[in-house]
């Protein structure tokens, strides 16, 4: 069973983050630094209220005796910033699609990065969906006829964030609060800034409005602590593999739910994409479908 904890908590973040555009279809137009801004605020308000209801204390000293981690944690914050940065404004901006193009990509940095710095081995059947997943890749940028930079960088820094994360020895809850506290200068400045202006969405809008940006906050933690928590205990390529339910996601709600105009290049893209996580799947479950029918086979003698 704790064999399953930490892909099934990765399965679970991938599922919650491709249903994310469903909550940023309410929010207002608000100005996205600073909705990012009050994102980092009441995370460090939640996540801070939350260690003093269950009595939980960051190991300061311990932090203070390994500048490498504490080094890795801020770096941590920044990086996954510049991905929420992106992810907010196509969002925002109803671009959905786009997202999904993204994190497309983001596995195949995280398997590569999982190979050239974690010195991890596929398996035969990871081989076969990263092929089928670079064959999609290959005929989506065939039929651009260009690299979709942006999405590039994005998928590239989210993978990055991922391999941070994996070599943090510190619990997922202390790690995202250490983040989001060293961001949180910078996030009261910019509040700061737009209320003097007087250009600030939260106060200018109605309790329903600032209800939804405070809630940006548990939106977003939720999905990212499942994501370092499933990162610590599973291997950076599974999770890679894993991380095709977000793009697939969000694949299906643009076209479904916000009626954008399915693409024919992407489809193609995503039915490579799906082929290979099938077959991975299936392959990675027929040892215990096995190992079940011996059990019971064992049982009848």
């Amino acid at each position: 069973m704790k064999n399953w904890m930490g892909p099934g908590s990765a399965a679970l973040s991938f599922v919650l983050w491709g249903m994310l555009p469903l909550y940023y279809q309410f929010m207002p137009k608000v100005n996205m630094w600073e909705l990012l801004s009050h994102r980092v605020l009441w995370s460090v308000v939640l996540l801070g209220g939350i260690f003093l209801l269950l009595g939980v204390r960051v190991p300061w000293a311990r932090l203070r005796s390994e500048p490498r981690q504490l080094g890795l944690i801020l770096l941590a914050g920044p990086v996954m910033s510049i991905s929420w940065c992106m992810f907010t404004w196509c969002l925002t901006t109803g671009q959905v699609l786009a997202t999904s193009l993204a994190f497309f990509m983001t596995p195949l940095f995280n398997i590569v990065f999982a190979v050239l710095f974690l010195k991890e081995k596929l398996s035969p059947q990871k081989h076969l969906a990263v092929a089928l997943a670079l064959a999609g890749l290959a005929y989506m940028l065939f039929s651009y006829g260009q690299l979709p930079w942006f999405s590039l960088i994005m998928g590239a820094n989210f993978a990055f964030y991922g391999l941070i994360k994996k070599k943090v020895r510190y619990d997922a809850g202390v790690s995202l609060y250490l983040e989001s506290l060293a961001q949180l200068p910078i996030a009261l400045l910019v509040i700061g800034y737009l209320a003097l202006q007087g250009s600030s969405q939260f106060m200018a809008g109605d309790w329903s409005e600032r209800l939804l940006m405070m809630g940006s906050a548990p939106a977003t933690l939720l999905p990212v602590g499942l994501f370092c928590y499933a990162v610590a205990r599973t291997r950076m390529s599974t999770v890679g593999l894993l991380q095709y339910i977000e793009p697939s996601l969000a694949f299906l709600l643009a076209i479904f739910w916000f009626g954008e105009i399915p693409d024919p290049v992407k489809s193609v893209g995503f039915a490579f994409v799906w082929a290979g996580l099938l077959i991975s799947l299936l392959i990675s479950l027929l040892p215990l479908h096995r190992l079940k029918r011996s059990r019971v086979q064992w049982k009848a003698s």
